[in-house]
């Protein structure tokens, strides 16, 4: 089992071609899922931390 995936891994860091398209589309859909789970689940508080943040720039550009 080992050795296969080392192949694979082997052969990905050494493939000369460039990424397709398609790829990069498949990339950006996966990554926007994944912003969308945390996001939704938002397990960290992620959302009221970039709230806070927004309003603490606001605030501050309007006294300035």
């Amino acid at each position: 089992m080992r050795k296969p995936v080392h192949k694979l891994i082997h052969r990905l860091l050494n493939e000369e071609r460039s990424a397709d398209p398609i790829e990069y589309r498949l990339l950006a859909a996966f990554v926007a899922t994944i912003a969308v789970v945390i996001l939704l689940g938002d397990p960290l508080g992620l959302v009221r931390a970039v709230r806070q943040a927004y309003t603490r720039v606001v605030t501050a550009l309007s006294q300035a």
